[in-house]
């Protein structure tokens, strides 16, 4: 920062050019301008001693009062930062109880839902289960017809077939009654070759039958899996009252008493619940 110009003199060069330079004006501004350079010269006075400074080295005096205030103040605030930590500690877990609760409401909620969802589900697929379990039993009795009937009449078919290699004569009734025709052909070689053909047509039907409900079954079977149906074990197990009614007691049957020796009808449980008793019969002790 530039010094002031020494007293007396204007600091407009404008003014200065307007007054007359007289020896005593020139005098006057000598004399302001010695005096305004002896000033920079005298060095400052000491400061004076403030308050609670004594004369011996500047030490500063201690307070006991001030300090307790404050310690007190100290106190009281940190007082009041734990007051209001706890508090918001309090706060915090009343809302995450709150946030539990709903979600544990939420949850029992949609278990509800997802519980009456799927009891509408089973009530719409129970009928189409019911018709499933009743087709495959009536191709399951049809099956076994058709396999006693193949174990009838194959061997019938084996004697018709070893009579007409052999050339003798085959019974009239027996002929009439598979073929519906008389044996009495004028020539022995067309009389085996029907035999035979007839006797080989016969097999094949026999047999496609056969692997027909056989096929037909285990498709039944694959859906009733699918569908969370699975058969009750019966046939040599104890006897269960839970999964099982008793259609018949059989005596003297050379097993123990309340064990299953044939399954009537087949049981089911779906989903670990029984969906149809199984009908047995068991050992009379």
């Amino acid at each position: 920062m530039p010094e002031l110009p020494p007293p007396g003199i204007p600091e407009n060069t404008s003014e200065r050019a307007s007054q007359a330079l007289t020896p005593d004006a020139i005098s006057a501004v000598l004399a302001d301008f010695r005096a305004w350079l002896t000033s920079l010269n005298t060095p400052p006075p000491p400061p004076s001693p403030t308050k609670g400074e004594g004369g011996g080295g500047g030490a500063v005096t201690i307070d006991l009062h001030t300090l307790l205030g404050q310690f007190i103040a100290v106190r009281q605030e940190v007082n009041l930062q734990t007051r209001a930590v706890r508090a918001q500690q309090e706060q915090n877990a009343e809302t995450l109880r709150q946030l539990t609760l709903a979600l544990d409401t939420l949850r029992q909620s949609q278990a509800r839902v997802e519980e009456t969802r799927q009891q509408a589900s089973d009530e719409a697929v129970r009928p189409l289960l019911k018709t499933l379990i009743d087709l495959y039993d009536a191709l399951a009795l049809a099956g076994r017809e058709m396999q006693r009937m193949s174990e009838t009449v194959l061997p019938g078919l084996e004697q018709l077939t070893t009579a007409a290699d052999s050339g003798a004569d085959i019974p009239r009734s027996l002929w009439t009654r598979l073929f519906g025709f008389s044996t009495s052909s004028p020539a022995q070689r067309e009389r085996e070759r029907l035999v035979r053909d007839s006797a080989e047509r016969i097999r094949q039907q026999l047999a496609s039958l056969v692997t027909g409900y056989t096929m037909s079954l285990q498709r039944i079977e694959r859906a009733l899996r699918q569908h969370g149906l699975e058969a009750i074990a019966t046939a040599g197990e104890r006897f269960d009252p839970e999964r099982m009614e008793v259609v018949e007691a059989v005596a003297a049957s050379g097993r123990l008493s309340g064990e299953v020796i044939d399954e009537v009808r087949r049981g089911y449980l779906w989903n670990g619940r029984v969906f149809r008793y199984a009908q047995v019969r068991v050992a009379k002790g």
